[in-house]
C-alpha cells in the first residue's frame, strides 16, 4: 500500500465550458490523462491526497459528475480545499452530500487528522504570502486566518502523535513558499513542527518556474499540481 498525491484536477464534467483545454496543448485531453495516470500507478488499496481545485462547479450539488469521476478512480482519496473550489462547504454538509451521491472513497481534510498507512495527514487551503504580486490588505487578513488554521492542523497532529512515531504530512493548496522566497509564517510553523512532508499545488504553466521542491530542515516540500506532474500521481516517501 502506498500514498500518492495529485492536485488541481480542475474537472469540468459538470461544467464543460470551464474545460482547462482552452489553456493550450499542455491541458489537452487532461481528464483522460488524469484517469490514465491513476490507472497506471494507483491500486485500490492505496491512498491519494488531493489538495484542492478539484471541480469547477460553483455549488456542491452541481459537482456530482466530477465527484463521481474522482470516486471511481482507483484508491482512497483525501481532499482539501483550493481557491477555485467554490462548492466547498462544511464538512458535515459535504459528507452528507457525498453519501447522497453514493460516493465511498472520499474523505475530507480540514484542521482534522486522518491516518493512512504510517502517516498522519491534515490540511488547509493556505493563501498568497507577503511579497507575492498584488498582496494587499485583504490578502493579509486571509493569510492571517490561514496561519491560524495551519497551526490548528499542526496542533491536532502533535496531540495525536506527540512522540512523532509516524510521518506527519500537511496538504496545502497554495505553496507555503516558492523558489527564492523568504521564510514566512507558514514555513516557520511547518519546520518548527518537524513536518515530514508538505504537498501543495496551485502553480500552473509559466508559474512552474516558481516551484520550490526539496528539504528545508526536516521538512520536504513537493508540488503536485496535475499539469506539473504530467497528470500522474506523485508517490510520497517512495
Amino acid at each position: 500500500m502506498a500514498i500518492y498525491a495529485l492536485s488541481d484536477l480542475h474537472l469540468a464534467l459538470s461544467n464543460p465550458e470551464k474545460s482547462m483545454s482552452v489553456f493550450g496543448p499542455g491541458w489537452e485531453n487532461y481528464i483522460e490523462r488524469i484517469k490514465e495516470g491513476f490507472d497506471g500507478v494507483v491500486k485500490p488499496e492505496d491512498t491519494v491526497l488531493m489538495p484542492g481545485d478539484l471541480s469547477w462547479a460553483t455549488y456542491l450539488k452541481d459537482a456530482k459528475e466530477d465527484f463521481e469521476f474522482i470516486d471511481n478512480l482507483p484508491g482512497k482519496k483525501i481532499i482539501s480545499r483550493g481557491n477555485h473550489d467554490y462548492w466547498w462547504n462544511t464538512i458535515k454538509k459535504m459528507e452528507e452530500t457525498f453519501k447522497d451521491m453514493g460516493l465511498s472513497t472520499i474523505t475530507i481534510a480540514r484542521n482534522n487528522v486522518i491516518e493512512a498507512e504510517d502517516c498522519l495527514i491534515s490540511g488547509t487551503r493556505g493563501w498568497k504570502v507577503p511579497g507575492d504580486d498584488g498582496f494587499g490588505e485583504e490578502d493579509k487578513k486571509i493569510y492571517d486566518r490561514e496561519v491560524i488554521r495551519l497551526g490548528l492542523c499542526l496542533d491536532a497532529i502533535a496531540k495525536e502523535d506527540p512522540e512523532h512515531s509516524k510521518k506527519h504530512v500537511i496538504m496545502m493548496h497554495y505553496p507555503p513558499l516558492t523558489k527564492n522566497a523568504a521564510r514566512g509564517e507558514f514555513t516557520t510553523l511547518l519546520e518548527n513542527a518537524n513536518v515530514d512532508m508538505v504537498i501543495y499545488g496551485h502553480l500552473h504553466g509559466r508559474a512552474h518556474a516558481k516551484v520550490f521542491e526539496g528539504k528545508r530542515g526536516n521538512t520536504e516540500y513537493r508540488c503536485v499540481s496535475a499539469d506539473y506532474c504530467n497528470y500522474r500521481p506523485f508517490q510520497l516517501f517512495s
